[in-house]
């Protein structure tokens, strides 16, 4: 059976009591001391100097969690904010190129404008609506027709060149050939040597093509095909393509010229229509002097009648 009362050697020393006064009165006196003289100060600074690292090490946890939540708030934070300026710059982007756009497009107007004055012949400026869904064929559609006064073989330019010609027109709009329309043909003239010939085209990418060229005919690469005015249709002295490549080959009556168009075709959105020339009408004066003629005929033979 194990004994309740304590060991003897717990009732050693002074009892409970007397410790406790002591300890009482020597707190009152350090407590008095540190008041009075001041001398516990360096004690003390030892003591928090020794503490410290404990200190630090049971915040540790507390810290640890603060500097995790506020890794994950400024991240989140950071992905939101960067989420926004990847928003806002895509905006700024498309205001950028829109800006870009009307500047070209201010650009090829005042051209348009400054083509419009060079022509003696009446224009039109137009804006193409879109082209055709038949990949073999190469037409447009622009935006005006009867009712604004757009004519059947009227030139139609950009501020590079020419780029088709009217084929046909409805009340209010009309439909464009452009120059690379398969067999489509310009009257043009070598700029440089004035040498005249017809160009045609080929179709959805493939060179233009300047037919029925002699061997000896002075044509170079790089020179610029203007339109020679010829059938009245054309201004002369417009733009439309320069010569690319020149094969000539012994075996053939003529020299294989091929060319690229100068004008946008189917890329400039607005456009100048220039009137093709009205075609005189036939006149009756020839034939007067015919009449005159057998009338004069006539009086001498009733002259010998009589």
């Amino acid at each position: 059976m194990i004994p309740g009362d304590p060991p003897p050697y717990l009732y050693r020393g002074p009892s409970i009591l007397a410790r406790f006064i002591f300890f009482a009165l020597l707190s009152l006196l350090l407590l008095f001391v540190d008041t009075r003289y001041q001398h516990l100060e360096k004690l003390r600074a030892g003591i928090a100097t020794a503490l410290y690292p404990l200190q630090q090490l049971a915040r540790w946890p507390r810290v640890a969690a603060q500097e995790v939540d506020a890794y994950f708030a400024s991240k989140k934070a950071l992905e939101e904010q960067n989420t926004a300026l990847s928003l806002s710059l895509l905006d700024q982007r498309h205001l950028v190129q829109e800006a870009q756009t009307e500047q070209q497009e201010n650009v090829r107007l005042r051209e348009l404008l400054q083509l419009k004055e060079r022509t003696p012949r009446s224009t039109h400026t137009v804006e193409m609506l879109y082209d055709t869904r038949d990949p073999f064929v190469q037409k447009i559609t622009v935006d005006k027709g009867q009712a604004q006064g757009i004519k059947e073989s009227s030139a139609v330019l950009d501020s590079y060149g020419v780029i088709g010609q009217v084929t046909h027109v409805s009340l209010f709009t009309s439909e464009v050939t452009l120059l690379v329309e398969k067999n489509h043909t310009t009257p043009v003239q070598v700029e440089r040597t004035g040498m005249r010939s017809v160009l045609y085209g080929m179709g959805v990418g493939v060179p233009l093509e300047l037919r029925f060229v002699s061997p000896a005919a002075d044509v170079k690469v790089g020179d610029r095909l203007v339109t020679s005015g010829l059938g009245k249709v054309y201004p002369s002295g417009l733009v439309v393509a320069t010569v690319t490549a020149i094969d000539n080959d012994a075996e053939q009556s003529f020299v294989h010229i091929t060319a690229t168009p100068a004008a946008g075709v189917a890329s400039s959105r607005y456009l100048l229509v220039v009137d093709a020339m009205e075609p005189t009408p036939t006149e009756s004066a020839p034939a007067e002097p015919v009449e005159k003629s057998k009338g004069k005929s006539r009086s001498p033979g009733n002259r010998r009648a009589s």
